[in-house]
């Protein structure tokens, strides 16, 4: 037997299938003792641990407050609702998706102070059978890397529930966290982005194609550039801001991915005579449309002056790539060549890590490591050059 106000634990099940429940009491702001349990644990360590830190946490004035709230309830009712201001519109629209579509379909009806470890395998395992609920439909089975993406999300929002005191410890610390599935990094060569940039110079969207393989930018921020970030004068261009997409809704914000500040790309001559050429035509769609034109001084738009879609801009990049005949790639994987290209070239790994806005030059050395055993191989011959020539 436990000692008064040192809890107890149970078997409410039988010798061969076991129940263990934990029975325990606390103190409640106002001063007033009250009773708790949690359970069941398969295991009678897993309820004495679970004691144990309960006890402690009271010790140490950080019990945690019995409730009855559901997992959906505290991710739709209480996560969201305050990480929603924190957020960018499209983060917080992914965490919604994440959890709407695969979170509370399988876990949502568990409570959330009997949520173990167990019960988040179980959901990963659902997931990776059946895939995520949309709109009533279950979709194809998901792979590691979405998975991984619902861990993230479900471990930040468990974490937040520790911090509120609702939860004792994180339950997704106690689970194998998904392993993201690494793809190989699909670029062109010099040769096929030749050949990719002559056979669309006619298009219309032919300028967005010469300013994203020759800067490095990210879509949102081509989507959000506009006339007043660009100095013709000195060749270059500004991010100030970005345009991704929600759902079938495009929003506006500042900064590039980082939000730090504002970012300075330089440009060749031929890009800047490039943008001088489309300024123009751009002008002259203007003045055809008139009255319907729509000014929103973005440099990419439709043809009545209306910002592109992330989504119309990715087919007609795959239209575009298709008829070039030149191997398929994604759209970002533009972003990637270039940096790839000018690393080959010799250019210092700083300098591509400025231009691309990356947070370090450590973290451009991770995405490109593929093109530096090569870079050494070349600094390597050079130096047996330079000691060869004394």
């Amino acid at each position: 037997m436990r000692s008064k106000g040192t809890g107890s634990v149970r078997n409410r099940g039988t010798e061969r299938a076991p129940r263990w429940f934990v029975y325990w009491s606390y103190t409640t702001g106002e001063g007033k003792r009250r009773q708790a349990s949690r359970g069941p644990f398969r295991l009678k360590r897993e309820a004495d641990d679970f004691l144990a830190d309960q006890l402690a946490r009271a010790r140490d004035g950080r019990s945690v407050s019995p409730t009855r709230q559901t997992v959906g309830q505290f991710l739709t009712e209480l996560w969201l609702p305050v990480v929603k201001h924190d957020l960018a519109p499209s983060t917080y629209a992914s965490y919604q998706g994440i959890v709407t579509n695969r979170l509370v379909p399988h876990l949502g009806a568990v409570r959330l102070q009997d949520l173990g470890p167990g019960h988040i395998a179980k959901a990963y395992d659902a997931l990776r059978e059946s895939g995520a609920n949309r709109r009533g439909k279950v979709s194809r089975p998901l792979s590691e890397t979405t998975i991984e993406h619902s861990h993230r999300t479900l471990h930040a929002a468990l974490g937040y529930a520790v911090a509120q005191g609702l939860l004792a410890r994180n339950p997704a610390d106690g689970v194998r966290k998904p392993k993201r599935a690494r793809t190989e990094m699909q670029v062109w060569d010099r040769t096929s982005l030749a050949q990719f940039l002559e056979a669309t110079d006619t298009e219309r969207l032919a300028p967005l194609w010469r300013v994203a393989t020759h800067t490095g930018l990210r879509r949102s921020e081509l989507l959000g550039l506009r006339w007043e970030d660009i100095d013709f004068d000195t060749g270059r261009l500004s991010v100030r801001r970005k345009r991704v997409a929600v759902g079938y809704v495009m929003l506006e914000g500042l900064g590039g991915k980082t939000d730090r500040s504002v970012r300075v790309v330089d440009l060749d001559d031929s890009t800047v005579a490039r943008l001088r050429s489309w300024r123009k035509a751009q002008t002259e769609e203007r003045l055809a449309w008139g009255p319907a034109w729509t000014a929103t001084g973005l440099v990419f738009t439709r043809e009545d002056g209306t910002g592109l879609h992330a989504d119309h801009l990715a087919g007609a990049f795959a239209r575009a790539v298709k008829a070039a005949a030149v191997p398929q790639i994604r759209f970002h994987d533009l972003r990637h060549g270039h940096a790839s290209l000018l690393l080959q070239a010799g250019v210092p790994v700083k300098v591509v890590s400025e231009r691309l806005g990356h947070a370090s030059p450590a973290f451009t050395m991770a995405t490109y490591q593929h093109v530096l055993p090569g870079m050494q191989a070349e600094a390597a011959r050079m130096f047996a050059a330079l000691v060869n020539d004394l």
